[in-house]
Formats: C-alpha cells, sequence, structure tokens
C-alpha cells in the first residue's frame, strides 16, 4: 500500500521533532510583534530586543519582558507596566521559558491508533458532532479570564447549543467567594491594599507565598514596611509559610482551633468572654486584638483559601469594624458555578453515561481531581475524549485524542490580570512543533476546517482599538483602563463560622507547591531543583507533622509513613517542624506524578489523592527515604546572631571600626573603572527564590537531577538560606560576596580566582585545572564545581534534549566539565553597558538578573558611588557577612527587623 503523500506542513513537524533540527527552526512569528515602546532603533543582530507581553498562572494573566537574542527568547523578566508583575517575577515566570524547549512536549496530534494530524482529529470530532446539538458535549477547561478564548466558547455553544462547559481548578477561590455573599449578599473579590495597612491578621493567609498575585502583595507589604513606622504582621496557620516566616508574632493552629480563633476575636471586641485556646493561639490572639483595634482604617484581617466561607464572612464583617483599607470588584472570573461542584456534576454525567464527547483543554483531572469522582474511571465511559495540553499527564494518557497546545509564547493570547486588567500577549517566537493555541482547538470544534488563527481571534476581540491603539496595547503590554472599578458594599452581615467537634484524629491540610504548583510544573526541571523555602527540600517533599507527632510514631526524619483517607493511601518521609500545628499533617500538592515525563514521574507522591474530607490515618512504615534537602550543605560556621541579625524597629548594628581596604586601585593613566556592589535588605526578602531561577536562566546553571543533588552537588549560583533565631525567622540570599580579599584568589594555582579593575572576583573557565582550592577556601560556601557535563548531559531520559540548548544565553559561556562556577553579578550585563558607553551612548543603570527579579526589591546593585549603594551601607542596618574574618565582602546586608508580638 503506497503512504499518503506528506505536505510540507507534516514534513517539517517531523523534523521538528528532531533535537538538532528544533534549534535550526527558531524564528520571529509571521505576525508583526511589537517591541517595548523603550527599545532602541536600529538593534545590531546578536544584542538583546525586549518586547513585552504575558503568561497564565491559573487562568490570569501577568504582564512578563520577553528577552529575545536572534530571533530565540531566552530570558523572562518582569513588565513594570503590569499590575501583576510590577517589572518582577516569581519562579513560576522564571521557569516557563524551559517550558518553551522542554523536549517532552507534545509535537503533533497522537489518535487511538498512533500519531496522526490536526484535519484526522477534526474528522474524529466531525463524525460525533453530525446531526445533534451537543446536549452530550462537554468542555472542561481551567479558569478562563481571556476575552477571546470565551468569545469562543460562546460561538461553540451557539453552533452546538446543549454544549457544556465546566471550568475547574484544583486550588479554588470557592469559599472566597461564598463568605463574601454570606456577608454581602453577592459575590465579591476582596483586593486588600497592603500597602496601607499598619497592621495585618493572616487566618491561614499567606499574601506573602506562591500565588497569582504573590509579586504585587509583596510588593505592597515590602513598601509600606520601608515607609513610617514599621507595621505588623500577625499570622495563625497550621503550617509554616512565608508569610509566618515574617511576622511578628505567629501561632500554629489547627482548623478547628482557627474557627474558635474568631470567635475568640468576637469576643475581645464585643466584651464577651472569649473561648479557651491553647495559650500560644490566645497570646498572639491577644497582642492582634489590641493591635487592630489601635489601628482602625489602617487594621486588615485576612483568611486563606483553605479557609471555609464562614472563616471569611467573618474576616469580611471584622475588616468593616476596622475600616480596612480593602477594595471590592466584582469577580474576574465571569463563570458562577463554584469549581467543585461544577467538576462533580461533570462526571456523575459521565458516569451515567449522558456524555458522548469529553474536550478537555490545558486541564488535569485525572491528576488532581477528588478521589470520590473516580475521574479516569468516567472518562473510559465516554465514547470520545480529547486532551489538549501541552504536556503529556495523566489525563491525556487516558484519552483517546492527545492535541498538542503551543507554548504561550508561541501564539497570540490574551488575559486579565487579578484586578481585570486586560493584557495582548505577543508570540516571540513562531510554534516549534505542529501545535495550536486553545482558541484553535475550540475553533476546530466550530469548523473542522479551521487552521491556527490565534491573531485573527485576539484581534476581532479587541476590534474596539484602531491601529495606534493595538500597538500601543501589544507594546506596553496592557491595554489602558481595563481594570475594574471598586464597587460599594454594604456594611457585611456578621457570620461566625461554626466549630468544628474536637477531632480524634490526625487533620490533614494540602498546600500548593511553591516550585510545582498543583502540578503543572511538575515536568520542569529548573521547578524541581528549586529548594522549598522554609525546608530546602528538592525533587520531592516530606509529611510536614509537629515534632511531638513525629515522635508518637516512634519515627525520625527521613522515615516512611503511610498516610490513609478512606480508601486511599500515600507514602511519604516525615519531617518534623517545630511551626507545625499539633496532630495536623501538612503534604505539598504536584508531586507524585505517572505519565508525566522522565522528570516528574516517580518524584514524591500525590496529595490530591487523599482530598477527600474525612478523618486521616497515620503510621509509620518501618523504612527510610529522606527527601534531598541542601540547607545543611551550606550551613555557614560563626555564631547565629551574627550571621542573621535580628534588631528591634529602631535598634542598629553595632559599631564597628572600618576596615582597611586595597580598592578600589585607579590605574596610572585615566579615570578609574567603577566598583560594583550589592546590599540585600533580608527585612524585606520573602524567601520566594525567584532571584535563584533567575541567575539560573541567565546564566545557563543546568539541572543536573536527583542523584548529583542527594551528594551535595547543588550547581545554584545563588541561593537562599533560611535562618530560625530565638528571636526571628527570616530569609538570607547569598551569592558571591566579590570579596576585596577573597580567600579564593591566593589559593588558585593557576590564576584562574582573580580580580578585576571594577572591583569583581571573576572565575577565568578555560584556565581552571580543577584542583577545588578555591572552594576549600571560600568561607561563604558560594562556589560550584562541575563533578560532570552538567550542561551536555540529559535529565529527559529518552527525550532528546538539544532543544534546551536554544534556550541558553549566548552571552554566558557554557562551562565544561571539571570548572569551578560562581556568581559574578552579571558580568555579561555589566560589559553590555560599558560597550554602550564605549560606543558613545549614555551611561544607565546595570540590574542583575537576581535584582530584577525580585519581588520585593530587596536587592539593590550598582556602583560604590550610586545613591542606592551608599544608602544601603549608611543605613544602622548595615552588616558584613562574616565580616570579622576581614574578607571586605562587596556584598553585604541590612539586618531584619522584627516588633515585639
Amino acid at each position: 500500500m503506497t503512504p499518503p503523500p506528506i505536505d510540507r506542513r507534516t514534513l517539517l513537524g517531523m523534523i521538528a521533532a528532531g533535537a538538532a533540527a528544533t534549534v535550526a527552526g527558531c524564528s520571529k512569528p509571521d505576525e508583526t510583534i511589537h517591541p517595548m515602546v523603550d527599545q532602541p532603533d536600529g538593534t545590531r543582530p546578536g544584542e538583546t530586543r525586549r518586547y513585552a507581553t504575558a503568561l497564565p498562572f491559573a487562568g490570569y494573566g501577568r504582564g512578563v519582558t520577553g528577552l529575545v537574542v536572534n530571533e530565540r527568547p531566552v530570558k523572562l523578566e518582569g513588565l513594570a507596566a503590569h499590575p501583576a508583575s510590577l517589572g518582577a517575577t516569581d519562579v513560576f515566570t522564571e521557569v516557563s521559558i524551559l517550558d518553551l524547549y522542554d523536549p517532552q512536549r507534545l509535537k503533533a496530534p497522537v489518535g487511538p491508533a498512533g500519531p496522526s494530524s490536526w484535519p484526522a482529529a477534526a474528522r474524529a470530532m466531525r463524525e460525533r458532532r453530525s446531526g445533534q446539538q451537543g446536549g452530550r458535549l462537554a468542555l472542561l477547561t481551567g479558569r478562563i479570564t481571556s476575552p477571546t478564548l470565551l468569545a469562543r466558547i460562546a460561538a461553540l455553544k451557539a453552533v452546538y447549543p446543549g454544549a457544556r462547559h465546566v471550568r475547574w481548578e484544583p486550588f479554588d477561590d470557592d469559599a472566597a467567594l461564598a463568605g463574601a455573599e454570606a456577608a454581602f449578599g453577592r459575590r465579591l473579590t476582596l483586593r486588600p491594599r497592603l500597602a496601607e495597612a499598619d497592621v495585618i491578621l493572616c487566618l491561614d493567609a499567606d499574601p506573602l507565598g506562591p500565588g497569582a498575585e504573590q509579586v504585587a502583595l509583596a510588593r505592597a507589604w515590602a513598601t509600606r514596611r520601608r515607609t513610617g513606622a514599621m507595621p505588623r504582621l500577625f499570622a495563625i496557620e497550621p503550617s509554616p509559610t512565608a508569610t509566618g516566616a515574617m511576622a511578628d508574632a505567629r501561632a500554629a493552629a489547627t482548623p478547628r482551633e482557627i474557627a474558635l480563633a474568631c470567635r475568640f476575636l468576637h469576643a475581645r471586641l464585643a466584651g464577651a468572654a472569649p473561648p479557651a485556646l491553647p495559650p500560644e493561639v490566645e497570646r498572639v490572639l491577644l497582642a492582634a486584638v489590641a493591635a487592630l483595634a489601635a489601628a482602625r482604617g489602617r487594621a486588615l484581617v485576612l483568611a486563606g483559601d483553605r479557609q471555609p466561607a464562614g472563616v471569611h464572612a467573618f474576616a469580611a464583617w471584622l475588616n468593616g469594624q476596622l475600616g480596612a483599607p480593602i477594595d471590592h470588584i466584582a469577580p474576574v472570573d465571569p463563570d458562577p458555578a463554584p469549581h467543585r461542584a461544577g467538576l462533580a456534576a461533570l462526571a456523575r454525567d459521565m458516569h451515567a453515561g449522558t456524555i458522548d464527547t469529553l474536550i478537555v483543554i490545558d486541564a488535569n483531572p485525572c491528576y488532581a481531581a477528588p478521589p470520590a469522582l473516580r475521574f479516569a474511571e468516567a472518562m473510559a465511559r465516554v465514547p470520545l475524549t480529547i486532551a489538549a495540553t501541552r504536556m503529556p499527564d495523566e489525563t491525556s494518557m487516558r484519552a483517546k485524542w492527545r492535541l498538542p497546545l503551543s507554548h504561550p509564547l508561541e501564539g497570540w493570547h490574551d488575559w486579565r490580570a487579578p484586578d481585570g486588567t486586560a493584557s495582548i500577549a505577543q508570540p516571540l517566537i513562531r510554534p516549534m512543533w505542529d501545535t495550536r493555541t486553545p482558541s484553535d482547538v475550540v475553533d476546530l470544534l466550530i469548523d473542522p476546517a479551521a487552521g491556527p488563527a490565534s491573531y485573527a481571534r485576539v484581534r476581532e476581540t479587541w476590534a474596539s482599538l484602531d491601529a495606534a491603539g493595538w500597538r500601543a496595547a501589544v507594546a506596553a503590554g496592557i491595554v489602558a483602563d481595563t481594570a475594574r472599578a471598586p464597587e460599594p458594599v454594604p456594611a457585611a452581615r456578621l457570620v461566625l463560622p461554626p466549630v468544628p467537634p474536637p477531632a480524634t484524629a490526625i487533620a490533614l491540610t494540602i498546600a500548593p507547591s511553591p516550585a510545582l504548583h498543583d502540578g503543572r510544573w511538575s515536568a520542569n526541571a529548573w521547578a524541581q531543583e528549586c529548594p522549598d523555602p522554609l525546608t530546602k527540600e528538592v525533587w520531592g517533599s516530606s509529611a510536614r507533622m509537629h515534632p511531638d507527632d513525629v515522635a508518637a510514631l516512634a519515627a525520625e526524619d527521613g522515615d516512611l509513613i503511610r498516610i490513609g483517607q478512606g480508601g486511599a493511601v500515600v507514602t511519604l518521609p516525615v519531617r518534623a517542624v517545630a511551626g507545625q500545628a499539633r496532630r495536623t499533617v501538612t503534604l505539598l500538592a504536584g508531586y507524585g506524578r505517572d505519565g508525566a515525563g522522565a522528570i516528574a514521574d516517580g518524584i514524591g507522591a500525590n496529595a490530591f489523592a487523599l482530598a477527600d474530607h474525612g478523618p486521616v490515618r497515620v503510621e509509620r512504615v518501618g523504612t527510610r527515604r529522606p527527601v534531598v534537602t541542601t540547607q545543611h550543605q551550606f550551613a555557614l560556621a560563626g555564631e547565629l546572631d551574627k550571621l542573621f541579625p535580628v534588631l528591634a524597629p529602631q535598634a542598629a548594628m553595632p559599631a564597628r571600626p572600618p576596615l582597611p581596604s586595597l580598592l578600589p586601585n585607579p590605574p596610572a593613566k585615566g579615570s578609574p573603572p567603577r566598583q560594583w556592589a550589592m546590599a540585600i535588605d533580608t527585612d524585606v526578602c520573602i524567601g520566594c527564590n525567584a532571584c535563584v531561577v533567575a541567575c539560573q536562566a541567565e546564566n545557563n546553571v543546568p539541572a543536573i537531577g536527583p542523584a548529583e543533588m542527594a551528594v551535595g552537588r547543588d550547581m545554584h549560583w545563588l541561593r537562599v538560606d533560611r535562618y530560625e533565631t530565638a528571636h526571628a525567622t527570616g530569609f538570607q540570599p547569598v551569592p558571591c560576596m566579590q570579596c576585596e580579599a577573597a580567600p579564593c584568589e591566593p589559593v588558585c594555582p593557576v590564576e584562574a580566582s582573580v580580580h578585576d579593575a571594577q572591583g569583581l572576583n571573576v572565575q577565568v573557565y578555560n584556565r581552571c585545572v580543577g584542583t577545588r582550592t578555591c572552594q576549600a577556601n571560600c568561607p561563604y560556601k558560594v562556589r560550584r564545581f562541575n563533578f560532570r557535563d552538567y550542561a551536555g548531559a540529559s535529565l529527559w531520559g529518552d527525550a532528546a534534549d538539544a532543544s534546551v540548548t536554544a534556550q541558553r544565553n549566548p552571552d554566558v559561556s557554557v562551562r565544561a566539565r571539571g570548572v569551578m562556577e560562581k556568581c559574578t553579578y552579571c558580568v555579561q550585563r555589566i560589559s553590555a553597558a560599558t560597550r554602550d558607553e564605549d560606543a558613545g551612548g549614555m551611561p544607565g543603570p546595570v540590574a542583575t538578573a537576581c535584582q530584577s527579579a525580585c519581588p520585593t526589591q530587596a536587592i539593590r546593585f550598582g556602583t560604590l558611588d550610586d545613591a542606592a549603594i551608599r544608602e544601603a551601607r549608611a543605613d544602622p542596618r548595615h552588616y558584613a557577612l562574616l565580616e570579622e574574618l576581614g574578607t571586605r565582602p562587596r556584598t553585604t546586608y541590612l539586618a531584619r527587623r522584627k516588633n515585639g508580638g
């Protein structure tokens, strides 16, 4: 039988599946894309061009700046004009560039008989829909705020009036919206103004932790912390969070005790007798009540998404009593149906056989849906199942058709931010494989002959913008004046949350992973290797319990425990966490994947398997499997109070006599070179690791995998140490100190570690012979050795990984095996600025990758003469790490501050 002829598109798609052709095929999109408005004209080949675009996070848009070199996006930074990024990033934004080049991506449609094509998938859909009105058609997606995608779904319903659209997110805001409805009579989204709050009480809320608004909320909190009297932060939570770590007073509480805390607050404000609570919780609440009452008009109470609607309703009432700095807006997500109820109703109909076609777009219910729904079993009862996704996952494995979605940087999109601001996201590169956008997939359901048309659809949505307005919106990254206006609200009704009966079993809490979220970044090697901010675990996670509960199991850190709920059981290593509430166990989502590729599969256990409500059983298994953790590898030798000083709000570091300096050492002729320095404010560092991954993306730092990490060979050039002192918990980013008297330099036998004229401790890679004497002599433990050819090795199993090389920054050398690596203050950026200045341009500020990423602007960089560095070094909180060694570091710190609890 003669095989059918292969058209050009199919042939190119097949070639693109080969790794070498993948890199060679990088090119700019067909449509006109617009550089940012500050892009200089006449940019030369090989130089970096900047484009404004956006990326989704759980359906919400967040503005990013794409750095493109020779038609290849190589780095993502924040978009200053966007309210959800404000020029900064988080871990999820930084790792998303690796997803673009991931060799595990689906590259072409796959049908029941194997590799197929889009026309064949369209025929299968047309045959199933022929003569029907769509009453048995269901479309399942994640949260959608895209005006274009919503319009295409509306068009689909017009063609098939009975078609059903269900949206669902594993971590939802159902309780928050229900609480607002109980308090105000309608669904509203709360928008706290943290920059105006003098006192904040968090009831299992983590505004500084991972989420769609981490950057914006953390920036607002840090801004307020730098101005005027230092605000006070209180946290009541079951398990430690970033917010709890930065709180002035924190108490661990079970879910039942948080409900009691609401009644305690009400009783104290009403002058009634409060309910009994554990002494530590009561102490924090008493301090919080006094602070809230004294700061009316500038006091704020936040409830976490995991808390029931009653806690949210009470928080709304209390905020009204306090005159809290809060806005309320109509929900940006237009779907009024609760996430869990919509998914449960769909699963019931699938089990009943009333759905004959299921299309899942960018969602993974077979992994994250509540186990009681038996979603995978329900899918097997549906005659035609189609999953559209970028990466293989548990749902696409069970679907009869797998359709490859484009990466967001490969097509035209639009999204709304959590405040409603719209972004038009332009592509930065043509699709690398035979993929389509979500709106293209919906168009295929409407018209099987439809081809890729994401640009036309987005332009149609924004037809109200003329040519100039369109170009301005695309170049700026946002559509002006599209944010939701605050709505007036009536006085909130008082709702006291019901108090659950005393627990006889251990309570379970499931939290999103700070690196993998709900699992959508599980296949990303950078995300897997990014240390947990609190435990420093990588490539897996533990079951976190109070030390007394661990002792009651006769277990130690790393011992395996079995956690059961109903008929489901997961097995994980246990970790004793001092800040954990007693009789609670916390699991992180995103692990325990099956069918998601070589990076994700077999790492940890799936916490969603225990997502049903009910008593939890915990028992020790009897074997060990410790999770890899990094902090012990970098523990510095010194007194804790000197390594991480904690001061009262107005206190200062002890006076120190100035140390002599041999630098700067100007040359004999000409003006002296600029001398570079960095200052890091630990008072506003939230440990989010955005700086760590930004450095990795900028400097071609490879991921090395769990086996290498387990033996202490972490290659990150920058780390964030977590300290827990008698006074406070906090975070300390540690790059190279760029010592003026660098201990690493005199011991190198080949002078590979040397100082340059700008005061930088540079590493000459092609001179290094790998003696590692410099590493042994560094008291800060910031040097990394390439034990293996990490840049050339593959973590992706059988998947060819040459596509990953397309992400690498051409301005930074890719290091070979057997050389020492370390932070260089992004010397390539300094060099680029110097070249521009030498060419007659105006010298501008240089921003390192870590500085650009930081949500709280904790990192300052510049010359010793720059105002920001002079101001930091004159601050009473200024100190140098291990200053007593006399290394005279150019990287210095501002001490953490803490109000009395």
